[in-house]
């Protein structure tokens, strides 16, 4: 194990133990205390390991052994935040927080306009004061899981716990508020534009006649299901976050991630079946966007144009967010939602080559269509919209509950 180095590239040489073959091994520092990677021997295309750690240091395996430097061993490019331009993954002087950091700052200053000094002196505070995803994620979890244990004093003694070591500024109020103002934390800034946009067709609906009885049926059939598929789902994300950082800070700034991206972690194994489960989960929790849409199209909240809400519930999940496409703020939320990435994850059709970068998979019934591809970078920004997406549902429902005196989906 070596020292953590403090830079923004460590190198080290590091021995595939199956072949022998040397690589010099380039790891961008991150931002989280524990940084994992994976990647593919350049030979015989096993796969080797690294781990960043934040005060231990940085450790090689499986597979892969520091030895001493050769000068014409092939680069393994590694970052914990981004991903590389395809041709970059090989190149010793590839930097992609150079590039990346540039279209980071265009993005914010289309947002912020004239005010971006303010806003990023209010980002770096913010910064400051609130731990890391995946720390934070850790206690929050703590703290929702005693909660739905019905351990309501050790949830609070978690809580409590969590804040004063948090530097919170404001600290929220109770575990709702808290896991509202992560979940739009963690989200970042195009999702919460997107949030706004949800927010105010629920200022619509709330004003229909039929609202109450949409409150109450959201309180007593779907607040708790909801609640426990959003602690599940959030696990599995933080669970392969190694793999996801280094795309979820350009999705969640809107930033486009497509096939000439390559990502140099490739733990394919971690996140194969999550793009499916999340849309197994988002599949069933939009129906709360069917019954605000009946809402705000002078219907009753279980009443569709030609179906009733029990017959649209029978409905192939894929075809449902056809029920509101007509809402844009609504369809935005959705944008990000392909079935036959679903099924194949889901029924074994999706394949993924570590040596070319790209996953495969079979479109139509059965996978028997056109074969697909997209490069693992893409892959993983796709998922990550997708969650994303529920995260902004998430955040929807909570604030349901908390306006409207109703159970809350924990």
């Amino acid at each position: 194990m070596s020292c953590y180095p403090e830079r923004m590239i460590y190198g080290e040489f590091a021995s595939c133990d199956e072949c022998g073959t040397v690589h010099r091994v380039r790891i961008g520092i991150g931002t989280e205390p524990v940084q994992a990677h994976r990647f593919a021997c350049v030979q015989c295309k096993q796969e080797m390991g690294v781990v960043v750690e934040f005060g231990k240091g940085v450790s090689f395996g499986p597979n892969a052994t520091v030895v001493e430097p050769v000068d014409d061993a092939p680069t393994i490019n590694l970052h914990a935040s981004f991903v590389f331009a395809k041709g970059e993954l090989g190149d010793p002087g590839a930097f992609p927080s150079m590039e990346f950091s540039k279209r980071l700052l265009e993005a914010a200053e289309e947002r912020a306009g004239e005010d971006l000094g303010a806003r990023l002196a209010q980002l770096s505070r913010s910064q400051r004061s609130r731990p890391r995803p995946t720390e934070e994620w850790e206690q929050l979890r703590w703290t929702w899981s005693l909660t739905r244990a019905g351990k309501p004093d050790l949830a609070e003694k978690r809580f409590q716990k969590f804040l004063k070591l948090s530097a919170y500024d404001p600290p929220p109020e109770d575990l709702p508020d808290w896991l509202f103002q992560f979940a739009a934390d963690v989200s970042g800034p195009h999702f919460d534009t997107l949030f706004e946009a949800v927010f105010e067709q629920l200022r619509i609906a709330k004003d229909k006649p039929d609202f109450p009885r949409f409150v109450e049926h959201y309180g007593a059939k779907m607040s708790v299901p909801n609640g426990r598929r959003y602690f599940d789902l959030c696990g599995a994300y933080f669970k392969a976050f190694p793999e996801f950082s280094q795309v979820h800070h350009l999705v969640t700034a809107g930033l486009e991630i497509g096939d000439d991206h390559a990502a140099a972690s490739m733990n394919y194994d971690e996140t194969r079946m999550f793009y499916g489960n999340t849309f197994e989960v988002l599949g069933e929790h939009v129906s709360i966007l069917t019954m605000l849409n009946n809402l705000i199209e002078d219907r009753l909240f279980d009443q569709l144009r030609n179906l009733t809400l029990a017959e649209y519930l029978k409905t192939d999940k894929a075809g449902r967010c056809r029920a509101f496409a007509e809402n844009p703020a609504f369809a935005a939320i959705t944008a990000e939602f392909d079935n036959q990435v679903r099924n194949a994850s889901h029924h074994g059709g999706m394949t993924f080559d570590r040596d070319t970068g790209l996953v495969e998979y079979r479109s139509g019934k059965g996978g028997q269509g056109d074969l697909n591809s997209m490069s693992y970078a893409r892959y993983l920004a796709r998922c990550v919209t997708l969650f994303m997406q529920a995260l902004v549902l998430l955040r929807l429902e909570v604030a349901v509950a908390e306006f409207f005196k109703t159970q809350y989906p924990l």
